[in-house]
């Protein structure tokens, strides 16, 4: 979304945090041994995958029935792009995000990941991630997701 000269407030973006304070957000470290692609990545999921200290490990969700997800990454003014080892900040359980919809959603429905994307469906058959505060029209809209995650 583009952002305009002297607007009253932010343009939503995917990955954006909502509804007032958010307090479960977990500092955690991505698998220095993953082989993702961390380019562009507001509100992708993100797995454990172990701890290494006192570092919570993760790596990317590669599908819907993935029973280990933990958390979304929250849009960051300054860096949407990540490398394997980085710091990263998740938002997990009753966090509320801004998540993009891959088709017609209505308020309330459970949701799963679709990998493809990084966006949210309708919950078939992947893991439930959270529930649609609001209701998406078509593909591409954004939606308030209230997390629960792990």
């Amino acid at each position: 979304m583009t952002q305009q000269l002297n607007q009253f407030k932010p343009t939503s973006e995917k990955g954006m945090l909502d509804l007032a304070v958010n307090w479960n957000l977990f500092d955690c470290r991505i698998d220095p041994a993953s082989v993702a692609d961390f380019t562009d990545i507001n509100a992708a999921a993100f797995k454990v995958v172990g701890v290494a200290g006192k570092s919570i490990m993760v790596d990317l969700v590669t599908v819907t029935t993935d029973a280990a997800i933990f958390g979304f990454l929250p849009y960051e003014v300054r860096k949407n792009s990540y490398v394997a080892g980085d710091f990263i900040r998740l938002a997990s359980s009753y966090a509320v995000m801004k998540m993009e919809a891959s088709a017609a959603i209505a308020r309330f429905a459970d949701l799963e990941v679709v990998v493809t994307g990084k966006k949210v469906a309708t919950q078939a058959t992947g893991t439930t991630i959270g529930k649609a505060l609001d209701i998406a029209a078509a593909d591409g809209d954004l939606i308030r997701v209230l997390i629960k995650t792990v």
